[in-house]
């Protein structure tokens, strides 16, 4: 019964809504039209090749904050390791100095 009732009040009092006035329809129209000429007015993009990106120069900043991200990685596998123990926390330890390895390789190489 309550939400009967504030149904009803809410539509008693409710006025329409500006949306949906036919006030709008103009600058709807005028914003449609301004849409679809800036698409039509827009050059056609080039294609860019996939392999652009891989012949890039990497930077040496980009470089070295790898190797500081490998380093740590590689120090967590290890700690993970031996806390770990038995035949998988060999392997995470050989994995850890592997990636702490490359990662200071990455990080010295500037």
């Amino acid at each position: 019964m309550r939400i009967l009732a504030g149904v009803v009040l809410l539509l008693a009092f409710a006025k329409s809504g500006v949306a949906q006035s036919p006030l709008l329809d103009r600058e709807l129209a005028a914003s449609t039209a301004f849409d679809v000429a800036t698409l039509h007015a827009m050059p056609p993009a080039r294609p860019v090749p996939a392999f652009a990106s891989a012949l890039a120069p990497t930077s040496g900043r980009n470089q070295k904050s790898l190797g500081e991200t490998l380093m740590l990685i590689g120090g967590g596998a290890v700690v993970v390791g031996l806390v770990a123990g038995g035949g998988g926390g060999t392997v995470l330890i050989a994995a850890g100095v592997v990636c702490a390895a490359y990662g200071f390789y990455l990080f010295e190489q500037q």
